[in-house]
């Protein structure tokens, strides 16, 4: 059941990391969250305000023939602007699932991949230079010569900073 569930999860971050990281996802999460942001919050100010107003109308609300306009314009408006404030927040959630997929896809890439920090191309445990760009991938320490992750800041083996 978890055989190979390593590499399996490193061959499906890396797609994901190559969209949601890539120009064009970042312009359209752009976008989405300029427009969205903006018509949430218009929407759900404008609910509010006809809440409040149709809530307060008072005896201001009925005249002689029936409902005033102090209470039919607020009952009436309230519907489209929530309509707008959930649609904004619909559209603002695009562009957020964007931001955190570009995230936790790097957060993964740190965790569970073995990758060229140059390039991004898969590299195994003991290559020295990746094969695609050929960036040196290792680092080695200067005190006791031990090869380390280039992710890593310090030697695994005597804790020495790495150069």
């Amino acid at each position: 059941m978890f055989r190979n569930l390593h590499e399996t999860i490193k061959a499906l971050n890396a797609d994901v990391k190559t969209v949601a990281n890539c120009q064009k996802a970042k312009k359209l999460r752009k976008r989405l969250l300029a427009i969205g942001l903006p018509l949430a919050i218009v929407g759900y100010a404008g609910a509010l305000v006809c809440f409040i107003l149709f809530g307060t109308a008072g005896s201001k609300a009925f005249g002689e023939n029936g409902f005033t306009a102090r209470l039919m314009v607020p009952f009436f408006l309230a519907i489209p602007c929530a309509l707008i404030g959930a649609i904004g927040t619909m559209i603002a959630s695009l562009g957020f699932k964007i931001v955190i997929t570009g995230y936790t896809a790097n957060l993964i890439d740190e965790t569970v991949g073995n990758n060229c920090p140059n390039c991004g191309e898969t590299i195994t445990p003991e290559t020295q230079y990746c094969p695609k760009c050929g960036t040196h991938v290792r680092k080695e320490c200067s005190k006791c010569h031990h090869i380390n992750s280039h992710k890593n800041d310090y030697c695994e083996k005597c804790g020495n900073k790495l150069d």
